[in-house]
């Protein structure tokens, strides 16, 4: 599905998922409530470490992080998640409206930037904007070739009037490769998006079985480096 010119309906997050991270156990299950109206799934984390484990599993597609945590704050955290993913849209949240941490936060590609206490009328301004940036960035699909288009709600390919579901370790492989579109990504890295244990020799047997279920020739090997995505 691709968003399309309506961008101002809210009904279309309904095929999205979003993540949301704060520390605070409260504010998680008081927004929470909120997002569930609107989105498809909501997760929640309480710190970086989990939102981390729940976006590698690649079902997210927004993310609202707190930017007052512990340990590891909002903003470093997405810098983690912008090394791994440029595509998908985030919003930091702060208590203060702090020109510092808007400073160091520009870096992170925002959708927004929410400061508490913040009303509806904000969240669905927001909420808006998300929708206009995924609907200018091509959407909910990513068109492989003229016969290919890849679903990231779906996590299928889809030939004509055909659809094939991938396994969560062919999409990630495949999302990863698709985001960074003409970049090099290293055997490592797409080894740890796979899973923390993943050998080369299994990264090398969920690739092919990825371009086969593919039909075209859009994934480059570069020998003894990695992966890139080419049309």
């Amino acid at each position: 599905m691709v968003i399309g010119t309506a961008m101002h309906d809210l009904s279309h997050l309904k095929n999205l998922n979003v993540l949301y991270v704060d520390d605070d156990i409260e504010a998680c299950q008081t927004l929470g409530k909120t997002l569930a109206y609107y989105f498809g799934r909501v997760y929640t984390a309480t710190s970086a470490p989990e939102a981390m484990a729940i976006f590698e599993q690649g079902e997210c597609h927004l993310l609202l992080v707190d930017y007052d945590m512990p340990e590891i704050n909002g903003a470093e955290f997405l810098r983690e998640i912008r090394k791994i993913n440029s595509r998908i849209p985030a919003v930091i949240i702060s208590a203060y409206d702090d020109k510092e941490k808007l400073f160091n936060a520009i870096e992170l590609q925002l959708i927004n930037y929410l400061v508490k206490p913040y009303s509806l009328v904000e969240l669905k301004s927001v909420f808006r904007k998300v929708l206009k940036h995924i609907d200018q960035t091509g959407g909910l699909q990513k068109a492989l070739s003229d016969d290919v288009i890849y679903s990231f709600t779906t996590k299928q390919l889809i030939h004509g009037e055909r659809t094939l579901s991938l396994p969560p370790s062919e999409f990630k492989i495949l999302e990863m490769l698709i985001i960074n579109e003409g970049k090099l990504i290293p055997y490592e890295a797409l080894m740890s998006v796979i899973s923390h244990n993943c050998t080369h020799k299994s990264l090398v047997n969920q690739v092919h079985k990825l371009k086969k279920k593919l039909g075209i020739d859009v994934i480059q090997n570069v020998k003894d480096l990695g992966y890139l995505y080419s049309k």
